[in-house]
């Protein structure tokens, strides 16, 4: 059966680790051309290399970036056009966790996470909806979270920007239905990825170290396969998770039990990643 990716060219932010370059792989298998944006040229360079390897034309292009400056993304998203003359997919993957308590977290490292996991997909999907518009055709994918659905200690800024995701995107694809333009929300629960390793700390720096509730979890492939049937069907809300999609049921049918929940069990279930975070700040 022929991919609906077939011959369409799909630019995937956070192509450099993790569900950003499974899926790369798996959008190339699928026949589509790949453009790869993150920061690290170095890995960029080896996807592009092994993606290319064999094909008669290339069909992966690296375009490196620092998706945190918003003032760059205009003239980005047209250089990624220029690169296969257009676009048909912008998938807004790039972005990045927190492990500490809010009270602990200057506002300087909590803007930061909203510039890169909120603001910049707003902004890259902005610049580019003009060019798709034109053509009457695209498509829009956005990597959120079950954080979008849930709250947990540890976790308000990036809580903060997942709900924001979901409320901005669910409520595009309304908008550009009737333009041929579709806007897809993936919800992954844990993946073993990097994650929580390169998580921000209320210092600024990376959290360090793979949760061992990621550790245990599907890797980045796997969630490749099971996510891509459901976006080639065209569900708008996509979840893919393991039991903690639970969380997600108890949140919205018994929200009040959830809290108590949360209450007497996140503490030791998120161990890990209360590790920066005191228990009880001293105000």
């Amino acid at each position: 059966m022929k991919s609906s990716f077939q011959d369409q060219v799909v630019w995937i932010t956070g192509a450099s680790s993790g569900i950003g370059e499974a899926m790369a792989r798996d959008f190339v298998k699928r026949g589509a051309q790949v453009i790869l944006t993150a920061r690290r040229a170095d890995r960029l360079k080896r996807l592009e290399d092994e993606l290319n390897a064999g094909k008669a034309s290339p069909v992966a292009r690296v375009l490196v970036a620092d998706l945190a400056d918003l003032s760059a993304l205009s003239g980005l998203a047209s250089r990624a056009i220029a690169l296969f003359g257009h676009i048909d997919v912008l998938f807004n993957n790039a972005g990045a966790s927190q492990r500490g308590f809010a009270i602990e977290t200057p506002f300087q490292v909590e803007e930061h996470l909203i510039r890169l996991d909120l603001l910049s997909p707003i902004a890259l999907t902005k610049a580019i909806l003009p060019h798709m518009v034109t053509r009457r055709s695209g498509r829009i994918i956005v990597t959120s979270s079950l954080m979008g659905d849930l709250e947990l200690p540890g976790n308000a800024t990036y809580a903060c920007v997942k709900h924001g995701l979901n409320g901005y995107f669910y409520s595009l694809a309304f908008e550009l239905k009737s333009l041929g333009i579709q806007v897809q929300v993936l919800q992954p629960g844990f993946v073993k990825t990097e994650v929580s390793v390169s998580a921000i700390t209320p210092s600024g720096e990376r959290h360090g170290k793979m949760d061992s509730t990621h550790e245990s979890a599907m890797t980045a492939e796997e969630f490749s396969l099971r996510v891509f049937p459901k976006i080639e069907q065209g569900k708008v809300s996509i979840y893919v998770a393991g039991k903690e999609y639970f969380a997600v049921i108890l949140r919205h049918f018994f929200p009040g039990l959830y809290r108590v929940a949360v209450g007497k069990f996140a503490k030791s279930y998120l161990k890990d990643r209360m590790v920066h975070a005191n228990p009880d700040p001293k105000l």
